[in-house]
């Protein structure tokens, strides 16, 4: 029996009793089991796994229990559909709706799976966690990547990295961008029935194309590369940019210190210079005229008889 096996059948066993249970307390069990020389890819592969074949459920963030319902083999597997979803009652929602309605959900069905679309998920994660979790879990994604949405580009290439099956679509009409114009893409056109009976023809090809027969392990050992290359690449240069982000930060101010103590210096200076004797006195005088405005008057005066005396 595999490690991953012997993962399974415990954490079956300790969710028998059909109440939650956290990824702490399943660990606790395994280790009181003997079973506790494995890696956190293998236990976390072991779950989705389960949850894949629904074997058990997922309650809330981190809490699973025994699927009461499982009925083995007869339990369709995952297609996750990845779209642009738009606002309510908006152009992109509606073609969305209608793709998912008229073309993928019947061919899905058909092949023994069950569609399902982010907006339709109620969990209590954030959406991006939810996306991940079943990029990573589902047995096949479809993505539609007409409109060029930046976040099915994302899901798209997240996808890729999993080596799992995944199939494109696209609007009939609309371009492919240059860096992915080589990816296989069906087209469709909702407002032609010829052409969306011949793209559910072309999915259902597609999909039986597929192997679903999947080899545990190796899926596992997929998932724990993928994290782990995902922390030596990307962690790493989040790490640098960062470090860029205070080593700038640190020179702007030590920039912004320098520039202000120039402009007061140049301006000390400036009012050093063009300070007259006049502006002196008016300095002085100014506060005593504003409240003695009859001295104001008086001072005016003689400065009038003295103009007339130069003269």
């Amino acid at each position: 029996m595999t490690k991953s096996a012997r993962i399974q059948e415990n954490i079956t066993r300790f969710l028998a009793d059909g109440y939650p249970h956290t990824v702490q307390e399943i660990k606790a069990f395994l280790q009181q089991v003997g079973v506790s020389d494995y890696s956190e890819g293998q236990f976390s592969g072991s779950i989705n796994t389960m949850l894949r074949n629904k074997s058990i459920e997922k309650v809330d963030r981190g809490i699973y229990k025994i699927n009461q319902n499982c009925g083995g083999e007869g339990f369709m597997k995952t297609c996750f559909v990845v779209s642009p979803i738009g606002d309510e009652g908006s152009e992109i929602r509606d073609s969305a709706d209608k793709l998912f309605k008229y073309i993928i959900s019947p061919v899905c069905e058909k092949c023994g799976f069950e569609p399902v679309r982010v907006d339709q998920i109620n969990d209590s994660d954030s959406i991006t966690q939810t996306i991940i979790d079943k990029l990573l879990s589902s047995e096949l994604v479809i993505a539609d990547i007409s409109g060029h949405n930046p976040n099915v580009f994302y899901e798209m290439g997240y996808r890729k990295c999993t080596d799992k099956p995944i199939i494109h679509l696209k609007k009939k009409g609309e371009s492919i961008p240059f860096d992915v114009n080589t990816v296989r893409t069906f087209e469709y056109d909702l407002t032609d029935l010829d052409n969306v009976a011949a793209t559910k023809n072309r999915l259902e090809q597609a999909i039986a194309a597929f192997s679903f027969s999947e080899q545990d392990d190796s899926l596992e050992q997929g998932e724990e590369a993928s994290k782990t290359l995902f922390a030596q690449g990307i962690i790493p240069m989040l790490y640098q940019i960062l470090d860029s982000i205070n080593e700038l930060k640190e020179e702007v101010n030590k920039k912004d210190t320098e520039t202000i103590q120039t402009i007061m210096q140049t301006s000390l200076n400036s009012a050093k210079k063009e300070e007259s004797t006049d502006a002196v006195m008016i300095k002085m005088l100014l506060p005593e005229l504003i409240k003695n405005p009859e001295s104001f008057q008086n001072l005016m005066q003689i400065a009038e008889i003295a103009n007339k005396s130069k003269k």
